[in-house]
């Protein structure tokens, strides 16, 4: 049962390993940002998919909502994104996620404007809709909203997975979600009604500290840079090749500094001790997404730009 401003946990897609066609699904665009359910009712109220409320870290948002539905009740199911260059960038999305001071809030909504991409609708003016079909709600939800930045709502493709696979591919987007037309909205569950298929993407990192065994790097701690910040994003060891762990070992070694070179200290075990380095050098990482924490899902490294120090 929906209770207006009661946040629940959302329904969440199985992983599926390739694009298929099917005329029984409908295929949407995975966007790689935040997922956020927004309450609306007098006031807007959002949460996100651990039920915390991240009303505070998108005002514009929640003020947008306020205007569309001025005397309405609904609560929708969607994605907060950020686009960089015309990508959803999930590392600048968690600077606006994790500000919790209204002030810096109020400054990163001008370097970082954010959309709500906006892709179910489970309530309405009293009535719970969870119990529609896929399909029918899809419809209610694209007659309602004028999908004006910054709401808007995603386009739901009928039939051509694999096509839609493919353009998501040559873009360097997350991934798409095939979704059974007549499937019900299950809270809380994981259902394979609804079905993830990620396209694996490739990042450009710079490696900040490592962790060894004798002469070998057995793991690297690896970070992006925005706006003058060292932001880390996880680490990776899977990939390097026994030549390429005693290589960089040798070069790491020189580059080797004092103080840990993120903007945050990395998560790191009790009996964890890296070695921190000058970030220079830069790799390519292969990765399926991003946790919520930020971290790069799934690592794999494909290679070394040992020219690059």
């Amino acid at each position: 049962m929906i209770v207006l401003h009661s946040p629940f946990y959302p329904m969440e897609p199985e992983t599926f390993p390739r694009p298929f066609d099917d005329p029984d699904f409908g295929f949407q665009i995975k966007w790689d940002g935040t997922r956020i359910l927004a309450h609306v009712s007098g006031e807007v109220k959002l949460f996100n998919r651990k039920k915390k409320s991240r009303t505070l870290q998108y005002p514009e948002i929640a003020s947008s909502l306020f205007d569309i539905f001025k005397g309405r009740s609904l609560v929708l199911d969607g994605e907060i994104i950020t686009l960089v260059n015309g990508k959803p960038s999930f590392q600048q999305l968690m600077r606006r996620d994790w500000a919790s001071d209204p002030a810096t809030v109020k400054s990163l909504m001008e370097k970082i404007p954010v959309t709500y991409v906006v892709f179910d609708i489970l309530y309405l003016d009293g009535d719970e809709l969870v119990n529609l079909t896929f399909q029918e709600r899809d419809r209610l939800l694209k007659s309602l909203i004028p999908s004006i930045d910054p709401v808007v709502v995603t386009d739901t493709f009928p039939v051509i997975g694999t096509t839609l696979f493919d353009v998501v591919k040559q873009r360097g987007l997350e991934g798409i979600v095939a979704k059974r037309l007549d499937s019900r909205y299950e809270m809380g569950k994981k259902s394979n009604k609804w079905l993830k298929i990620k396209n694996k993407r490739l990042i450009n990192a710079r490696i900040g500290g490592y962790l060894a065994e004798g002469r070998e790097v057995r793991s690297l701690l690896l970070g992006i840079f925005q706006d003058g910040d060292f932001i880390y994003i996880g680490r990776a060891g899977s990939g390097l090749k026994a030549a390429e762990s005693r290589a960089l070992y040798d070069l790491l070694s020189k580059s080797r500094v004092a103080a840990c070179p993120f903007n945050t200290m990395p998560p790191l075990a009790a009996r964890e001790k890296p070695c921190w380095v000058e970030p220079r050098l830069e790799i390519q990482v292969e990765y399926l997404d991003f946790t919520d924490e930020g971290y790069l899902r799934h690592p794999v490294i494909k290679g070394v730009d040992f020219d690059s120090v």
